[in-house]
């Protein structure tokens, strides 16, 4: 009996774990919302859509663990390990990934900005030449139309 005892309580004790490690893998998705909203500022209809879209995936995650973990049955331990997992990444480990993110992805998308002015110049170039050209030859067309 003793045995059966561990053994229940060592699944509890891994469903336990599980759920915390899923509270900090549902606040990490959360991060790429943040850094993202940092790159490029949202709207609040933006916002909200992805706030949404967010706790909508992660009902739907949280199902689906509970239904392969512990047969779909809901215990309270577990929403709490979600939550204390999600509360200790986003207070001990969010604050330096997302500021980490923001200034590398930055980095990146500033010298991405740089590379596309330097070519986008020519292409303007030639992109008004080839406009006149057609405006000039519609015009034409127009002529010669009207004088049938």
């Amino acid at each position: 009996m003793s045995s059966a005892v561990s053994e229940t309580i060592a699944g509890e004790g891994s469903l336990l774990l599980i759920s915390f490690l899923f509270g900090i893998g549902l606040m990490m998705l959360y991060d790429v919302f943040r850094i993202f909203r940092q790159l490029r500022k949202h709207g609040t209809i933006l916002t909200a859509a992805e706030d949404v879209f967010y706790w909508f995936c992660c009902a739907i995650g949280i199902f689906a663990m509970l239904y392969q973990e512990n047969e779909g049955l809901l215990r309270w331990f577990v929403i709490g390990g979600v939550a204390l997992g999600m509360l200790f990444e986003n207070y001990l480990i969010s604050p330096w990934t997302v500021r980490f993110f923001v200034k590398i992805l930055g980095f990146f998308l500033g010298i991405l900005r740089k590379i596309l002015h330097i070519v986008g110049k020519p292409m303007k170039k030639t992109h008004g030449f080839f406009r006149k050209e057609l405006q000039k030859m519609k015009k034409a067309i127009k002529i010669g139309l009207s004088k049938e």
